[in-house]
C-alpha cells in the first residue's frame, strides 16, 4: 500500500513577503507516491537537506535555491513529481523553507487534507 506524501517548497523571497496570498503562488509542489512517511521521505529529505550548505555553492548558485531543490529531488530517482498544488489524497506533508532553511513534516492522515491546517508532528533543522 502506498503512502503518498507532498512536498511544498517555499522559496526565500516568498518567506520574505508580508502578503502571504502572492507569497503562496511561487511555492513549489512536489508529490510523491511510495513510503511518503518520516521514517521514509522524511528521512531521505532530510539527508538530502543536510547536504547543503548556509552559503552559496563554489559556482556562486545558492544551496537553498526552491527551483534547484526541485529540479534535484524531480531528478532523482526517488520518484518526485510536480504537483500543481497541495495535491489531495496525500498523508504526510512537509515544507521546505529555503528562508528559513527549514523541514518540517505534518501529520495529513484523520482528515486534515492540507498542510495549512495540520499538526506538525517532526521539525528538522538540516544544518
Amino acid at each position: 500500500m502506498a503512502t503518498r506524501s507532498i512536498v511544498r517548497i517555499i522559496p526565500s523571497k516568498a518567506t520574505e513577503q508580508k502578503d502571504c496570498s502572492n507569497a503562496a503562488s511561487r511555492y513549489i509542489y512536489l508529490y510523491h507516491h511510495w513510503d511518503g512517511s518520516p521514517s521514509g521521505v522524511g528521512r531521505e529529505l532530510e539527508h538530502f537537506l543536510r547536504g547543503r550548505n548556509d552559503g552559496d555553492a563554489p559556482d556562486g548558485t545558492p544551496t537553498w535555491d526552491a527551483d534547484s531543490i526541485a529540479d534535484e529531488l524531480m531528478n532523482s530517482p526517488s520518484g518526485y513529481v510536480r504537483s500543481d498544488n497541495n495535491h489531495g489524497d496525500v498523508e504526510y506533508g512537509y515544507v521546505i523553507d529555503c528562508g528559513h532553511r527549514t523541514l518540517t513534516c505534518y501529520d495529513l492522515e484523520s482528515g486534515r487534507r492540507s498542510i495549512d491546517n495540520a499538526n506538525e508532528i517532526i521539525y528538522y533543522t538540516p544544518n
